[in-house]
């Protein structure tokens, strides 16, 4: 997620605009908004893979669900990008890196550990020093922790690519983003992307260029969201739906569609960080957005655990709850209710609040 109190850098309002359609407002809905696809995106799926439930009117439901906010971490990202990469906030790399480490290394360290003893007492699962190893070298203590070893090695290279930035026109920018994308498509295709802590950054350079230039060099950018975004997220599910048939729920080519690097991951990734950027948002949802968007980080690193203590609770008190008309929306609900609470109460806390 792109990073806040605790790495994801915060906007501040442009000189002279006022909060209400001002660029630091539109972060700060992308921010929420990317949050809150995050979770869907994680009980969508849940429905999406759980095999007695293919076909089924809440199956198709989620898989639309599940193509519509695949563009979330993805969204942080460029997000990062559109903050970090202006060279006036490099005027020297080892400040730069000071203040960026010093905010996410804490997160990364603690959120780690916290989701490696979740696996051991929650899951029962027998955490051996190499496979904590091998797992901590994949980036991967838990699934969703990759998003901080990621953005680290963002941070990293960050000072180095607003030099370049400022060096490059405009064309040169679109060239760079274009040909880093299609080598990243095609590493992809060929089961060849970078997937260590170490270097898993390296195609996402890509996303984090291109949220530079669609906030700071786009000129026209295109006006139909609708249509593109609704496209797109039609193309996904439909797409998704006849792989799966003809390959099943268990191979990896069936939800290629939903991939980062697929053509329809790229086209909505860039359609919803567009829109949100420069398309037409009301001022009140802007407005509310605001006081949440500092707590998304903390939002996105506890709700894991959050979600499956409800499905616990749900299986032990009422199972109903785990079945497709009831799961998304109420858990959805409660996950918010409860994430935004509790992230809300550890950032009074002097010792957590650097964690979220």
């Amino acid at each position: 997620m792109a990073i806040a109190s605790t790495s994801l850098p915060q906007a501040e309002p442009p000189q002279g605009h006022p909060k209400p359609h001002s660029r630091s407002a539109r972060y700060d809905v992308l921010r929420v908004s990317a949050c809150l696809a995050v979770i869907l995106l994680h009980l969508s799926a849940t429905i999406v893979m759980d095999r007695e439930l293919v076909w089924s009117a809440g199956w198709y439901i989620s898989l639309a669900i599940d193509a519509a906010t695949r563009w979330c971490v993805v969204g942080f990202i460029m997000l990062s990008g559109a903050l970090l990469l202006s060279p006036d906030k490099h005027t020297h790399p080892n400040a730069f890196w000071e203040k960026r480490l010093h905010r996410l290394l804490p997160a990364l360290i603690a959120w780690s550990a916290i989701y490696l003893a979740w696996r051991a007492l929650f899951w029962h699962q027998s955490l051996t020093p190499a496979l904590i190893l091998h797992d901590l070298i994949a980036g991967r203590p838990y699934i969703h922790l990759y998003f901080l070893f990621l953005i680290a090695g963002l941070y990293l290279v960050t000072p180095l690519l607003a030099a370049i930035v400022n060096r490059l026109s405009p064309a040169q920018l679109l060239e760079a983003i274009l040909i880093i994308g299609m080598l990243a498509m095609a590493a992809n295709l060929f089961d060849f992307l970078a997937s260590s802590a170490f270097t898993m950054f390296v195609p996402y350079l890509a996303y984090y260029l291109a949220g530079w230039y669609c906030v700071h060099v786009m000129d026209n950018p295109p006006r139909r969201y609708a249509l593109l975004i609704g496209g797109t997220v039609a193309v996904m599910t439909v797409t998704t739906v006849y792989l799966v048939y003809a390959l099943g729920l268990d191979n990896r080519w069936s939800f290629y569609p939903f991939e980062d690097f697929s053509p329809t991951g790229i086209a909505l990734a860039i359609a919803m960080f567009t829109f949100i950027m420069h398309g037409r948002i009301s001022p009140r949802i802007e407005a509310l957005a605001q006081p949440l968007a500092p707590l998304t980080l903390g939002v996105y690193l506890a709700h894991p655990i959050v979600v499956e203590l409800l499905r616990y609770g749900y299986f032990l008190a009422m199972p109903i709850l785990l079945q497709p008309p009831y799961y998304v929306p109420v858990t959805f609900l409660l996950t918010c209710a409860i994430t935004f609470g509790l992230v809300t109460l550890m950032q009074r806390i002097p010792g957590l609040r650097r964690i979220v």
